[in-house]
C-alpha cells in the first residue's frame, strides 16, 4: 500500500470511528470516552518518539501468511497553542515499510486507528465478509458492548493505573450466520493515563467455532518511549 492510500485508509476509518464521540456525556468515563475523547497525546513534548511493537500469530500461514513482528514509530513534530500534535508515522521496517506520513493536529493516538482497522481488515479476511459491515458493526459495539475494569500495570520499571477496555462486537449479530463461527472475535485495549500515548497494549483475537478453522491474533504493544533518535 502506497504512502498516499495509506494516509486515506486512516483518515477513513478515524472518521468512523470518530464519529462515536459525540454523544450525552456520562457521569463517569465510558470505553468510548476512553478511547476518543481523552487527549492520549498530551504530555508528549516536541521529539518524543514512541516505539510500537506489532506481533501477527497466525495459525494457517497457507490461508493468512506468515508469522511476524515489526514496529509502528510516532514522533512528536511539534506541539500546537491549542495543545494539539503534528507528528510522524512510520508504519514498519524493511520489506514491509509504508512511506512515512506527517499528520497535523491529533490529540488522540493514531496507533489505535491502525488497530481498529486491521481488526475490520482481518475480520473480513477470515470471513469474506466486507469491511464496511464489520466496521460498523465494531463501532456499534464499541458503544453498545464494550466493557471496562481498573487494573495495574508495569510499564519501564514503574506501576501505574489503567483501565482495560474489552469488546466482543459481533456476539448477537444479525448476520451471524455468516461469520464461519467468529462471531465471538475479542478486542482488548489496555490505557494507562500516565502513559506516554496512553495506549499500553492492544490485542485482537479471531478464534472460530468451526473445526480446522484458523485462529489469529495481532497485538500493539508499547515498546519503548523518549527523545527521538
Amino acid at each position: 500500500m502506497s504512502g498516499r492510500a495509506f494516509a486515506v485508509l486512516l483518515c477513513r476509518i478515524a472518521a468512523v470511528v470518530l464519529a462515536i464521540a459525540p454523544w450525552p456525556a456520562q457521569a463517569q468515563e465510558t470505553p468510548v470516552d476512553i478511547l476518543f475523547e481523552r487527549p492520549h497525546l498530551s504530555g508528549l513534548s516536541s521529539g518524543t518518539e514512541l516505539t510500537y511493537r506489532l506481533e501477527r500469530l497466525p495459525s494457517d500461514t497457507k490461508r493468512l501468511g506468515e508469522p511476524f513482528g515489526d514496529d509502528i514509530t510516532l514522533v512528536v513534530r511539534s506541539v500546537a497553542t491549542s495543545g494539539s500534535r503534528n507528528v510522524d508515522l512510520r508504519m514498519f521496517t524493511g520489506e514491509r515499510a509504508r512511506e512515512p506520513m506527517s499528520i497535523t493536529d491529533l490529540t488522540g493516538n493514531p496507533v489505535l486507528v491502525i488497530f481498529l482497522d486491521r481488526a475490520v481488515s482481518n475480520m473480513a479476511q477470515l470471513t469474506g465478509g466486507t469491511t464496511p459491515y464489520f466496521k460498523d458493526r465494531l463501532r456499534a459495539g464499541l458503544r453498545d458492548k464494550a466493557t471496562s475494569e481498573a487494573t495495574k500495570v508495569e510499564f519501564e520499571g514503574k506501576t501505574l493505573d489503567a483501565t482495560r477496555i474489552t469488546v466482543r462486537p459481533f456476539v448477537d449479530d444479525t448476520n451471524i450466520g455468516r461469520m464461519l463461527g467468529y462471531e465471538d472475535s475479542q478486542f482488548e485495549i489496555l490505557v494507562a493515563g500516565a502513559a506516554p500515548g496512553m495506549l499500553l497494549d492492544m490485542t485482537a483475537r479471531f478464534v472460530s467455532t468451526l473445526p480446522d478453522a484458523p485462529k489469529l491474533e495481532e497485538r500493539i504493544i508499547l515498546k519503548s518511549a523518549g527523545a527521538q533518535r
